[in-house]
């Protein structure tokens, strides 16, 4: 439980326990101090009391009128301190009756923690050899008790004055000094996602400006990964793309004039053996099979390096791919919706936007099962809207979505989604595939051009 409360709220708790705890000691001195002064004081109180009243009563056998020097005695005894006084017969009433009449405005919890004494004493008045009544001398510490009350009282409040004051500073001082540590927690996040340019301030204690310092060192390295990383991907896809080329040039300059004499060949063949049929059928299917190889062929160059991409741009080389997929599959619509500023992309981006929008379709219209597919590829600026802006100050979006099956139609094929996502990421964008609610795939890039 202890970990999961924050450092301002733990300082909160530690300092409210140890004002407790001073609070707790001030009142323990406060009540030992009042138990010990009304026992001391109450016991010289009632001594003194007793004296005077065994003298009083001594000096009026010689008086006239012995209950006018009762009285005037009471009377004189009425401004003692802490002890209470009455004339009657010594009994447990009486004594409450005095100790009542004294009054104190302290709790009872608080009277019985001081252990305030209850003493009484009874002297009886004899005069002339008789007893006449007796005065009852109750001890009262109730003034003692008040003080201590008061001061008890007094030092909680102040107490709890004291504990919200210092709470309210922990939690100023501590939030300031705690506030560089959010700009760490900021700087941390944009790390996490993937924004290596965040840098933590560098300000507060001497402990947060280290972690800060080190948290900024770190985004520095992870900057430096990042170039790094994003120069060896490019180098990755231009070696990528130029083997494709080496390889596309020699099944054209290579394999394709042999393919071509080949089928030449046999169509002489052909022509030279009409008298024989069987021999002419052979030929004939020699011509079959080398046609289906310059098929191939010419599938395996067009995957290797589109001539219509180089020879055409983006844009129209988009257009001839879906006419292509429209000739083919005539049951499924395809909608193409092209940013005419695609045309002015890079070569590289040319390729891999060609690319994705090809394996995107192949896929669709292999295992998706769609009635319909739509590719889009536009321009958004940094909020998602669609850029007005140079398309060089802006982001690229690549969608293909079909009506289909979905995820569960999608098989790997070619260079297949997981290839996809590859190829983008190592362009530094970043690829998904989801599927919408109202169903089917669809797949999307984004990434910076």
């Amino acid at each position: 439980m202890w970990r999961s409360i924050s450092l301002r709220n733990r300082l909160n708790l530690i300092f409210g326990s140890l004002l407790a705890l001073w609070l707790a000691v001030d009142v323990s001195r406060i009540v030992i101090e009042a138990s010990a002064r009304a026992r001391d004081e109450t016991r010289n109180a009632m001594r003194l009391t007793k004296e005077i009243v065994a003298t009083t009563l001594e000096r009026m056998q010689d008086a006239r009128e012995p209950q006018r020097a009762i009285q005037t005695l009471m009377a004189n005894l009425e401004n003692v301190r802490h002890v209470r006084v009455g004339i009657g017969e010594a009994s447990f009433d009486t004594a409450i009756v005095l100790a009542v009449s004294g009054g104190s405005n302290a709790p009872r919890w608080f009277r019985e923690l001081v252990h305030a004494p209850n003493e009484v004493a009874s002297i009886p008045i004899v005069y002339n050899g008789r007893r006449m009544n007796s005065i009852v001398l109750v001890a009262d510490s109730s003034d003692v008790v008040d003080a201590a009350w008061v001061g008890a009282r007094d030092a909680a409040l102040t107490g709890a004055l004291l504990a919200l004051v210092a709470m309210a500073a922990t939690n100023l001082l501590v939030g300031r000094a705690l506030r560089p540590l959010d700009a760490a927690g900021a700087a941390l996040a944009r790390l996490e996602a993937g924004d290596y340019g965040a840098r933590a301030d560098a300000s507060g204690p001497p402990e947060i400006v280290s972690l800060n310092a080190k948290i900024n060192s770190l985004a520095g390295a992870l900057s430096g990964l990042e170039r790094a990383n994003a120069e060896l991907m490019e180098r990755a896809v231009d070696a990528h793309d130029h083997e494709r080329r080496l390889i596309a040039h020699e099944l054209h300059d290579e394999f394709g004039p042999h393919l071509f004499a080949l089928r030449a060949s046999a169509a002489v063949l052909m022509r030279k053996l009409d008298a024989l049929p069987d021999a002419r059928g052979a030929a004939a299917a020699i011509a079959a099979q080398v046609e289906a190889l310059q098929n191939q062929n010419r599938r395996i160059l067009a995957d290797l390096r589109p001539a219509a991409l180089e020879e055409l741009g983006l844009v129209e080389a988009l257009g001839a791919l879906v006419a292509h997929w429209r000739r083919a599959e005539p049951a499924v619509a395809v909608v193409l919706d092209v940013d005419p500023r695609a045309g002015g992309l890079g070569e590289r981006a040319s390729q891999m936007a060609y690319r994705f929008v090809q394996e995107a379709l192949t896929n669709a219209f292999r295992h998706s099962g769609a009635t319909r597919i739509e590719a889009t590829l536009r321009f958004e600026d940094a909020n998602g809207a669609d850029a007005l802006l140079d398309p060089g100050l802006a982001g690229l979006v690549i969608r293909v979505a079909d009506d289909g099956r979905g995820l569960e139609g999608e098989q790997s094929g070619g260079m297949g989604l997981s290839g996809m996502r590859d190829r983008v990421r190592m362009l530094g964008g970043v690829a998904r595939v989801t599927s919408p609610a109202g169903g089917g795939l669809a797949v999307e890039a984004r990434f910076a051009v």
